[in-house]
């Protein structure tokens, strides 16, 4: 050995040294060893320090600098090829074989193992320098260094497994990886060498508050995990997804106590990411109260904005696993019952940081629930929502923050007006009858503006530079062109026009007769409507079959009152619509006037009792009142049945005449 060497040596025997003398016995776990800087022995000269340019000529000949380079010639450098390859796997495996004899033989005596295990962990770290050469993964699985790697995670120095971390974070580095010929090959055996319960059991024995290695060798797992993740998200999830432990650990790292850290901002990151592709750990928090718990963590932002970035990026994680929780019903309810969607409204009132975040995560727990749809409006979120889009108030960076903001308003809308029903639905649709319809123009405003985004980006693929691109990345044509048309605002365009539908389908005849006369003020042609929805449905599912037949049948009754063209609508073997005055909760005209006051502007009910008696009237003049309601609707009916009697014949006589 040189000086060097035997230096380090020094160094990691005087530091074995001190953990030996904690141990009376070698049971695991063992005490963490800490790593310290050792002084040189006093006997030992100190070298002087030399300062960049001491040992060097004024002036070099050109002949000492030739000299100079041929002593460069001479040194041998040994690259790392498959011979290389091959005798750092036998070294590995000797020294784990020492190490393990000498543990047992003197499981007494670690001053017996010390060297051995020094040298073992410095024969781990050479395998790092594999990282630099991707070719040389395929000689790494065919010698089986992955198994011999990963088995030493399980050692009873926490030491060397940290250092295995290390390692396999820099071998599963994701631009690493993209230059590896065959990277399923190799993550295919890390997970049959158990890298993931051998992993989380590693994570589960680190103390981080003993020190800031401790702290780094979590950051390292941490970083592990996301490596594989990004490499192969599937499989990854679904191998943490079975070590049961794995999970309710981040729950807990995620709500420590105490000031920020990293590694609770990268805990929060990797909870996002399991929540996001593994089904099963969606499930799995349920009996870890998981709603409940990440409730509590977004909870003090509620009124104050987070002190720096790192406290920001911990508030946006927190937030998307909530929105990938509610991907399942199961979590939608308790959110509901938690007071969630109470919590979203107070954030979105308070126009702080969380206040987007909070509309995202109202967006995601009101789709496909009823439930959370009626809570919505019974705790007055409509005021704050509309609010968000008639723009009062709100605060947008850019164009691309307002555009996400709308689609997320759009969206809620979108469910309210399906899933309501009752008081809530009308509460809903006299939101848009008051202050004469300025609601209703919005959304008309809302269609042209994303309909004209929409057809640019048409135009803009039609012009042939989009298509040259997508040949030359391989991207499917028909696909690339769906997703360009949503970065246009396609999904908000089609959110927009259900809502038209929707309204026009309620059974209030002002409604409907108002955005009659805003499509024909602002040129909006029915046409551009039944585009947007048919192409809507096409792209709706096998187990939204229900739901395409429901908007179906509305854009059918729209073309109907409209007198648009039903024979140009896309088939769809249903029945016809339901019957909008037998529907429950559906709103009617006298429940939704457009002098009705909503959510908490409604006057107090002790204030108005005589209103209320008024408007009470007798049981004989209530089914007088019904039944000249009946005869009135019969006559509208028999009406409409002759206007599309008699559009039929024309068209009929206009085809025989060509």
């Amino acid at each position: 050995h040189n000086s060097s060497s035997s230096w380090a040596f020094s160094s990691a025997a005087l530091r074995s040294t001190q953990m030996a003398g904690k141990l009376d016995d070698m049971q695991p776990p063992p005490v963490p060893v800490k790593r310290k800087k050792v002084a040189p022995p006093m006997d030992e000269p100190a070298s002087k320090r030399l300062e960049l340019g001491d040992d060097l000529p004024d002036e070099v000949s050109q002949q000492d600098i030739q000299h100079m380079l041929d002593q460069a010639d001479d040194v041998h450098v040994e690259t790392l090829n498959d011979a290389a390859l091959k005798r750092m796997h036998l070294q590995l495996e000797r020294k784990v074989k020492v190490n393990q004899e000498l543990r047992i033989k003197h499981a007494d005596e670690p001053d017996k193992y010390l060297k051995s295990e020094v040298d073992l962990d410095e024969e781990i770290k050479k395998v790092a320098q594999v990282a630099a050469h991707p070719e040389l993964y395929g000689e790494l699985l065919r010698l089986d260094t992955i198994p011999i790697l990963v088995g030493m995670l399980n050692h009873v120095n926490t030491d060397i497994s940290v250092d295995v971390f290390e390692v396999l974070s820099e071998l599963t580095d994701a631009e690493v990886m993209q230059e590896v010929e065959e990277p399923d090959d190799f993550m295919k055996a890390l997970f049959d060498a158990q890298l993931c319960q051998m992993l989380v059991d590693v994570l589960l024995r680190i103390d981080e508050s003993a020190s800031d290695e401790d702290f780094r060798a979590v950051t390292n797992g941490l970083t592990l995990i996301e490596n594989l993740a990004e490499v192969s998200p599937q499989e990854t999830c679904k191998r943490l997804a079975e070590v049961d432990n794995f999970l309710p650990w981040l729950v807990k790292r995620v709500r420590a106590q105490g000031a920020m850290d990293y590694n609770k901002v990268y805990a929060s990151e990797i909870l996002g990411i399991m929540l996001q592709y593994s089904a099963p750990m969606r499930e799995a928090m349920m009996a870890l109260d998981g709603v409940d718990k990440l409730l509590r963590g977004i909870g003090p932002y509620r009124k104050r904005d987070p002190a720096d970035s790192e406290e920001s990026e911990y508030v946006q994680n927190m937030f998307d696993c909530l929105c990938s929780l509610m991907l399942m019903k199961v979590h939608q309810i308790p959110f509901g019952k938690a007071q969630g969607l109470e919590l979203m409204i107070r954030m979105m009132k308070e126009r702080i940081f969380a206040s987007n975040l909070a509309l995202k995560l109202a967006d995601h727990a009101l789709r496909h629930c009823a439930e959370n749809c009626q809570i919505f409006v019974e705790k007055l979120g409509l005021k704050v929502l509309f609010a968000m889009f008639m723009k009062r108030g709100t605060k947008t960076k850019g164009r691309s923050e307002a555009r996400e903001m709308e689609e997320h308003v759009t969206s809620i809308i979108q469910s309210l007006c399906r899933y309501c029903t009752g008081t809530p639905v009308a509460r809903v649709l006299n939101k848009f009858m008051e202050n004469e319809f300025e609601k209703l123009e919005r959304l008309l405003e809302m269609h042209e503006e994303y309909n004209r985004s929409v057809q640019e980006a048409d135009r803009a693929r039609d012009a042939g530079l989009a298509k040259r691109i997508d040949r030359e990345l391989e991207v499917d044509e028909e696909e690339q062109l769906f997703l360009d048309r949503c970065d246009a605002g396609l999904f908000t365009l089609q959110q927009v026009d259900l809502i038209l539908i929707r309204l026009v389908n309620m059974g209030n005849r002002q409604a409907s007769d108002e955005i009659g006369k805003l499509m024909n003020l602002k040129g909006v042609k029915l046409e551009e409507i039944r585009d947007v929805v048919q192409e809507y449905c096409r792209h709706l599912g096998d187990a939204a079959s229900d739901e395409r037949k429901e908007v179906r049948s509305y854009l059918r009754a729209l073309m109907v009152r409209y007198g648009g063209d039903v024979d140009s609508l896309e088939s769809e073997p249903v029945a016809e619509a339901r019957n909008m005055d037998d529907a429950d909760g559906v709103a009617t005209p006298e429940e939704a006037d457009p002098d009705q006051v909503t959510d908490d502007e409604a006057v107090p009910a002790a204030k108005r009792p005589e209103q209320r008696r008024s408007r009470s009237p007798d049981p004989d003049k209530r089914d007088k009142k019904d039944a000249d309601e009946k005869r009135k609707k019969k006559k509208e009916k028999e009406k409409d049945k002759h206007k599309e009697s008699s559009a039929r014949d024309t068209k009929d006589k206009k085809n025989r005449r060509d």
